[in-house]
């Protein structure tokens, strides 16, 4: 059920042709569209697409066979220096393995976003957000410590932190429970969800653990996108 009621797009794909060149893999998407604050899950087999659907909606990947539409902007319209400053403004990313730099405390991990794009501005409301996530991940006792010297469960709760304290309107997660047990997948998602209804912020999750399809507003399969049945 639509948590919101809100007729507001975040992003919306339309008649969507994407092909890797010298291979066989086709992603076709005649529709796909989500609004504010809505939560969708998205399944479907390893290899049918999900990681090449999560590329083309963030804008790392651009079609030029139909249309994305990310806050209203068609991304295909943007150069890629573009399109990264709308991903970083626009989107928070949390990936399977989390991508945390090793030589970086977990505090600056949160803070990467602000390091490394000239669009953000680092200042102590901002440190204070990022400290303020970690106490709600639990984790705020852990900020000066290097990824290395954390748990599976920890790095990933630095990872989520790192993808809200942008204050997102967007989250894109691909696999983010993939290495979790199912006690604290589940921890990971309510907090995730939790997160991003305090922000109105819209959720895109891939998964493979159909038991946290529940949490969700809706579920997509990535084989049933073009129209055909899966």
């Amino acid at each position: 059920m639509d948590r919101t009621g809100s007729g507001i797009l975040t992003f919306a794909l339309r008649d969507l042709v994407w092909r890797y060149a010298g291979a066989d893999f086709e992603l076709r998407v005649d529709e796909l569209a989500a609004r504010r604050g809505e939560a969708v899950a998205c399944i479907g087999p390893s290899g049918c697409g999900k990681t090449t659907l999560v590329h083309l909606i963030a804008g790392i990947l651009v079609s030029n066979n139909g249309t994305v539409q990310l806050d209203g902007t068609d991304l295909s319209t943007l150069n890629e220096r573009e399109r990264r400053a709308r991903r970083i403004r626009t989107i928070g990313m949390v990936f399977q393995e989390f991508e945390l730099l090793e030589y970086l405390s977990a505090l600056d991990n949160i803070l990467l976003p602000y390091h490394v794009a000239d669009e953000l501005q680092l200042d102590a409301d901002v440190r204070g957000r990022a400290r303020e996530l970690a106490s709600e991940m639990g984790i705020s006792d852990l900020l000066a410590r290097k990824p290395k010297k954390l748990s599976q469960g920890e790095r990933q709760r630095v990872a989520l932190c790192r993808a809200l304290v942008t204050q997102p309107k967007l989250l894109i997660c691909d696999e983010p429970t993939g290495n979790l047990d199912p006690k604290n997948a589940e921890t990971i998602v309510e907090l995730l969800l939790r997160q991003a209804r305090e922000h109105a912020a819209t959720v895109f999750m891939v998964t493979h653990d159909h038991g946290l399809l529940k949490r969700f507003d809706r579920v997509v399969d990535v084989r049933n996108l073009n129209g055909r049945d899966a």
